[in-house]
């Protein structure tokens, strides 16, 4: 069974991870750009998907890295930022009860969601590379339920990690977004691999 722990390990293995995690750092800040860096976040939820090694690979075949990386944004803005963005359109109205903390109470599960529905539809994408995969809201909804309990701890740690380096934005946001997927597409791997052994979660 894979766990944060685990993916952290084996991303960070190499001294490399620095000068990888650098190029898509700055790759973030650049529009147009920041579809490489999409696309190289991409490959590692096609890795962890197929059972390939977690690690963090080369940046090379930059054409397909383009290429993969504007489903992989168009993914992004639907399923992780348009929800936390209608949440936060929810708190107005609760603004203007002035419940203090309480009016930010909607985007909890907006965010909370945000990254594991992210991960989930690029996942269901990357088989058949249809954009109809990756929106089937039950078949998200189905694999989100069997891993509630597991993407509870890595989607924290994201928060917390954009949190703690919010100074260094674009680098924390590569960083938790390549560990936090990669960890999410492993365990939908794994639960698929366990129902086809007949195992129950």
């Amino acid at each position: 069974m894979p766990t944060l722990e685990l993916v952290c390990k084996r991303l960070f293995a190499e001294s490399a991870w620095f000068l990888k995690s650098i190029v898509g750092a700055l790759l973030l800040v650049v529009p147009i750009a920041h579809f490489f860096a999409f696309g190289y976040l991409y490959q590692l939820i096609e890795r962890a998907r197929r059972g390939d090694s977690v690690k963090l690979p080369e940046w090379e075949d930059w054409g397909r890295l383009f290429m993969t990386g504007i489903p992989a944004f168009v993914i992004f803005v639907v399923l992780g930022v348009l929800p936390v963005l209608i949440a936060w359109v929810l708190t107005w109205p609760l603004r203007l009860l002035a419940y203090g903390a309480f009016v930010y109470l909607p985007l909890v599960p907006a965010v909370m969601i945000a990254g594991p529905l992210t991960a989930a539809g690029i996942y269901q994408f990357q088989k058949r590379e249809e954009y109809a995969d990756a929106f089937r809201l039950p078949t998200l909804g189905k694999m989100l339920r069997a891993s509630r309990s597991r993407f509870v701890l890595p989607t924290l740690a994201l928060i917390g990690l954009l949190a703690a380096g919010y100074p260094l934005m674009t680098f924390t946001v590569f960083v938790g977004l390549a560990v936090s997927w990669t960890y999410y597409a492993a365990y939908f791997r794994f639960i698929e691999e366990s129902r086809k052994g007949g195992v129950r979660l």
